[in-house]
């Protein structure tokens, strides 16, 4: 089951924050749905955005339009665009959605908020590394369009290749590792040849002739003639299930209720939730779902404060005579004073202040995970 805010710790500009800030960021998430086929962001494009995918799964395509080259699969559970909330740049990749793919997304705007909230996100050294990254990937942007800036498409689809006049060694291996690319780097100088090999765009070795890694290194660093040739293959990255097994803890599914008039409300909560791991149910009223909680054993309902046949305080207490389930309430700030008094009284009750999804996320991985 994928949780937001272990997602959220993983990205790098992100790692250093407590609880208390990766809350204060996934209440400014954005659910959003891209279909088959549609690009979610081409190159050239404003980066004004990240995105965490929910479920679903995207290509990651370098080249122009029509001779595109795929570099990367990236899964539920997976991001990007993480570079672009540092300098608001143009993208340097197309994500096209391999299938109908939910996402969530953190805005440049609110981004900047979070800065001014949580100023140990060091946005200085972020931008010292994304422009790096940008000035290499100019560079690659000819990768399928002939010789140009160091680089030469191949005519049966392998991956880029030029020469160490053109393209520095560490601007490279820069490329790769900004692309997440999974294979290897031939380098060729005389009669000297090394290779670099890559996984999910971490280095994991370096060889030449029989010397150590890091005498290898240095050598090859220190060529100014020779050529590379870069033999890439798709990357299929773990999605959030298999990453859960980095935990100590079993990862089991839990069950929500969902119970709002609004079809379409009951619909939207649905399929992110579904797309987090969750199993999920639906109600329309308060008869209904008293008859899936006999049943279904919900851990937790996510309910409207006003149902056709009662009101939220009725319900929750109809169902406790049940079972002790939790609630979260949605609600805005319209919310009546003696509603949440009612509630407290009741207990394991919670209020949402929108009906954002991000905020509904939050308070759930609050109170199950």
């Amino acid at each position: 089951m994928i949780q937001i805010g272990k997602i959220l710790k993983k990205v790098p500009i992100f790692k250093m924050l407590g609880k208390e800030s990766i809350d204060f960021i996934v209440e400014r998430l954005k659910f959003k749905t891209f279909e088959e086929g549609e690009n979610i962001c081409k190159i050239g494009d404003p980066g004004e955005e990240m995105f965490i995918i929910i479920s679903g799964a995207t290509d990651i395509c370098i080249g122009e339009e029509g001779q595109q080259q795929v570099v990367a699969t990236l899964k539920s559970g997976d991001y990007f665009g993480e570079m672009a909330l540092l300098t608001g740049e143009p993208r340097s990749a197309t994500v096209i959605a391999k299938e109908t793919t939910e996402t969530f997304l953190l805005y440049k705007n609110d981004f900047d908020v979070i800065l001014e909230k949580y100023p140990s996100i060091s946005l200085s050294m972020g931008k010292i590394v994304s422009q790096r990254l940008r000035e290499t990937l100019k560079k690659a942007a000819s990768v399928t369009g002939g010789k140009k800036e160091g680089f030469e498409a191949k005519s049966d689809g392998s991956g880029p290749s030029g020469t160490l006049k053109d393209m520095a060694l560490v601007d490279l291996i820069s490329f790769c590792e900004a692309n997440s690319l999974t294979g290897e780097m031939n380098l060729r100088s005389g009669d000297k040849e090394g290779v670099f090999t890559f996984e999910r765009g971490q280095l994991l070795s370096v060889k030449l002739d029989d010397l150590g890694e890091d005498e290898a290194l240095d050598t090859m660093l220190s060529w100014n003639d020779g050529t590379f040739e870069i033999h890439v293959r798709p990357l299929t990255l773990k999605t959030g299930s298999e990453s859960a097994g980095d935990d100590d803890e079993e990862d089991v599914t839990k069950k929500l209720l969902i119970v709002n008039n609004s079809r379409v409300v009951r619909r939207v909560i649905e399929r992110a939730f579904k797309g987090l791991g969750y199993e999920v149910s639906t109600a329309s009223n308060i008869a209904t779902a008293l008859d899936v909680i006999s049943t279904l054993s919900p851990d937790l309902i996510i309910s409207d404060i006003k149902l056709a046949d009662g009101s939220g305080v009725e319900f929750i207490r109809q169902t406790r005579d049940q079972q002790a389930i939790p609630f979260i309430f949605l609600t805005d700030n319209a919310v009546k004073p003696e509603f949440e008094q009612q509630l407290r009284e009741i207990g394991d009750a919670e209020l949402t202040k929108t009906h954002e999804v991000s905020e509904i996320v939050k308070l759930v991985e609050n109170k199950l995970l």
